[in-house]
């Protein structure tokens, strides 16, 4: 998740104090929002900062200082008109906001980035709820083209380190934060802590979805249309390749995801999963050492592994270095060789148990009617692989499996 900090509307003499040491810790972006000051006003405010960090700022008002002082862009606030969007030249940087679902597609592809409020009842102005469009503002943003994705979306009121993450899960690139660091004690641990939710590597869906060798249709088109039907966990799982198609693959399939606002994991290779820019890594026991894989991959990518006994078990919780693992098989499967024992809905719950909270996705010949049992073992979710490839077409077997699961993977959209 991105982050980007609004400045408060008024003079506050810990500005300039704390808003050195959000840019020391990596802010990349703040928005200077002054509806009160004169244009020389905020002149003088600019020339008494260091020059080094104007370009890190984008003023809301006063646009005409934005050049004067190479400043980093401006912003300007929607109502109810997108069509100067993409009128004229414009800096590097033009960010737009707005609480308009109309207006927000609009800007999708025309603007650099867009902030869409409220999304979470406001710090700042009490009585500011959030917005009953946020449903179908979700839905929009799944469904974006690569060309909308060049647009940033960032969730504007009420962001705060506690629900930043549920930002992530409706769908919003970043978060826009004013009242949660302004109004805080202390703004500069506010922001840390802000940004360490931020930073934090994404939950996974209900539904993870593995690709499939001996298929007629390529990992690459098998991801494609997965993604096109919804899918926002993608587990490239190639067995046979050579390595150089693994990784022109595995970049390809990245590629991808990208585009939809997917996850991608590659399985069984962190040197693939970092030649081609992954999301992370999926290692099965036979393979790289967990703690080893953790060293080589840093603390954002995500790391999984797998769990078939009660050893494994163990291993995964001492080891602490993983994200979540795939607890299989579930039943017998064609779709891998070597398989371990079949563990049946009772052993799987056991291992569940084992795993003291590691989340679990269980694998290994799941269908949709197995979903509602591998519910109430207390697993997150579950990985497929042949029953996305099964039925008529992979988007109808893909939204079958997604319905199939008890429990939404957004439960709280409609509150």
């Amino acid at each position: 998740m991105k982050l980007v900090v609004i400045s408060p509307e008024y003079a506050d003499p810990r500005e300039r104090e704390v808003l050195g040491a959000m840019l020391a810790a990596g802010l990349e972006r703040y928005h200077v929002r002054r509806p009160h000051a004169t244009a020389a006003e905020l002149a003088a405010w600019l020339e008494a900062l260091p020059a080094e960090w104007r370009r890190r700022l984008v003023l809301h008002q006063h646009h005409e200082l934005v050049e004067r002082y190479a400043l980093g862009g401006y912003h300007r606030r929607d109502v109810g008109s997108t069509a100067a969007a993409t009128r004229g030249a414009r800096p590097a940087y033009h960010s737009r906001s707005t609480h308009d679902v109309a207006d927000l597609q609009a800007l999708l592809g025309a603007a650099d980035a867009v902030f869409f409020s409220p999304v979470f009842p406001s710090i700042s102005k009490p009585g500011y709820a959030r917005s009953p469009a946020l449903p179908v503002v979700s839905r929009l943003l799944a469904a974006r083209t690569a060309r909308q994705r060049l647009t940033t979306v960032y969730a504007l009121g009420g962001v705060a380190a506690e629900n930043i993450a549920h930002a992530r899960e409706l769908g919003f690139d970043g978060g826009a934060v004013l009242g949660a660091i302004w109004q805080a004690e202390d703004p500069v641990r506010a922001f840390q802590d802000i940004a360490t939710a931020a930073a934090a590597r994404p939950t996974p869906p209900a539904i993870m979805c593995l690709t499939q060798d001996g298929l007629p249709l390529s990992h690459a088109e098998q991801a494609r249309q997965l993604c096109a039907a919804g899918a926002r966990w993608i587990q490239l799982r190639m067995k046979q390749a050579a390595l150089a198609e693994w990784e022109r693959t595995a970049r390809e399939v990245v590629a991808i995801c990208r585009a939809h606002g997917a996850t991608c994991i590659v399985n069984d290779s962190v040197d693939v999963a970092l030649a081609a820019g992954a999301d992370g890594v999926h290692l099965g026991r036979r393979d790289l050492d967990w703690s080893a894989a953790r060293a080589r991959l840093g603390p954002r990518l995500i790391l999984g592994g797998t769990v078939n006994d009660a050893a494994d078990a163990a291993r995964a919780v001492a080891a602490g270095v993983l994200d979540y693992v795939g607890v299989g098989p579930l039943r017998f499967t064609t779709t891998k060789q070597k398989l371990a024992p079949v563990l049946g809905l009772g052993g799987v719950r056991a291992l569940v148990a084992a795993l003291g909270g590691l989340p679990a996705w269980v694998i290994g010949g799941v269908t949709a009617t197995d979903l509602p049992a591998i519910a109430e073992t207390g697993a997150a979710g579950a990985a497929i692989s042949g029953a996305l490839f099964s039925g008529a077409t992979i988007a109808a077997s893909y939204r079958a499996l997604h319905a199939a699961w008890p429990v939404p993977a957004v439960a709280s959209l409609s509150a």
